[in-house]
């Protein structure tokens, strides 16, 4: 069986899984401090600027939307190499287009994977700033 880590994964997706990385820390990152942003705002029931509020999660909008396209590059540079092992081949095998192939389905997984998970997180501190600041407008 073999073991898969993160670092692992980073591997064999190829250079495009760089940055979709950092778009998955970007993500997280900016997810916590909002949520507990939002949960310190709440404890002290002050009024809110809904604006200030939601200016962050434009990060996240632009995520949600680059993330995929990254993954798309990945699975062009995944096929880019495989027709290049291919071109370079005496004989085609299998195996030298799967490996093309492979790297590039990691790609497209990662960034559909960090883009819901950027969509998701985005609603969500949506609804809450919402409900904070409904909160704030009605004391």
């Amino acid at each position: 069986m073999e073991f898969t880590n993160l670092i692992s994964i980073m591997h064999k997706g190829g250079a495009v899984m760089w940055p979709l990385y950092a778009l998955l820390v970007v993500t997280i990152v900016l997810s916590i401090e909002r949520t507990i942003t939002l949960i310190v705002l709440w404890k002290k029931q002050e009024p809110m600027v809904k604006e200030s509020l939601e200016k962050p999660l434009s990060i996240l909008d632009l995520i949600a939307m680059i993330a995929p396209v990254l993954g798309f590059l990945g699975t062009v540079t995944g096929m880019i190499n495989a027709f290049k092992s291919v071109s370079e081949a005496s004989s085609v095998q299998l195996q030298v287009v799967a490996a093309g192939l492979y790297e590039a389905l990691f790609t497209t997984a990662f960034g559909l994977i960090i883009s819901i998970l950027a969509t998701v997180f985005s609603f969500f501190l949506d609804l809450a700033i919402e409900s904070l600041c409904e909160k704030s407008e009605e004391t």
